[in-house]
């Protein structure tokens, strides 16, 4: 055993200079001395001896080494990553941001607010009540279309009546302004509270 690693590190050590390349892409003109451990010691044109990790070189570099007797250290494999974490879930039409209970008011013509308000969210029905006594006001179902939002009352005050409205998702802020179920009222343009046109603005917190 002591001849062969001796022959081995002799066959190294007597190989002419080469060209060293470094995973970064440096290159370094030496002559190979000895394998040493993970390293490899080579010597410099201006005669300096200088040691390198061998897997800090190319892969053609450790294949020469591994060619001529020396022995390649294993690479470990890289950590898994860490798991990133999830966004909330979203539904493919894109209910998952309105899912949860939001709370808040109505609010008049000049944004002042008119009445309390508390709407429960989920994939496929909303449910009004009045926050002030945990009164149920109604329920139904809705539609969402770009920036826009129909709902169509099917319990309660609201069972039957139609509310064509826009909204604006802002993190945990949702603005929602209606028609009223008049049939004569239209989608709002813009949010604003506007009695004469039928039309009435919510401000709601998801908590």
């Amino acid at each position: 055993m002591k001849t062969t690693l001796f022959l081995v590190l002799l066959s190294l050590s007597t190989l002419q200079a080469r060209t060293w390349t470094s995973i970064t892409g440096q290159t370094a003109e030496a002559e190979l001395v000895k394998v040493e451990g993970d390293s490899i010691v080579v010597k410099m044109a201006d005669g300096r001896t200088s040691s390198f990790p061998i897997a800090r070189l190319s892969e053609a570099d450790q294949a020469f080494i591994k060619e001529h007797g020396g022995k390649v250290p294993v690479t470990p494999p890289a950590p898994a990553p860490k798991p990133v974490a999830s966004a909330p879930a979203t539904t493919s039409d894109g209910k998952g941001s309105f899912i949860g209970t939001w709370e808040g008011y109505m609010a008049d013509s000049d944004g002042s607010k008119h009445g309390e308000i508390r709407l429960v969210i989920t994939e496929d029905k909303i449910t009004a009540s009045n926050p002030q006594g945990n009164r149920e006001m109604g329920a139904g179902t809705y539609k969402l279309t770009g920036g826009r939002i129909d709902a169509t009352g099917t319990e309660g005050q609201f069972a039957g009546k139609k509310y064509e409205g826009i909204f604006e998702l802002d993190g945990k802020t949702l603005k929602w302004c209606s028609a009223n179920d008049n049939p004569r009222s239209e989608r709002p343009s813009k949010m604003q509270t506007n009695p004469q046109a039928g039309q009435f603005l919510m401000v709601l917190e998801k908590k």
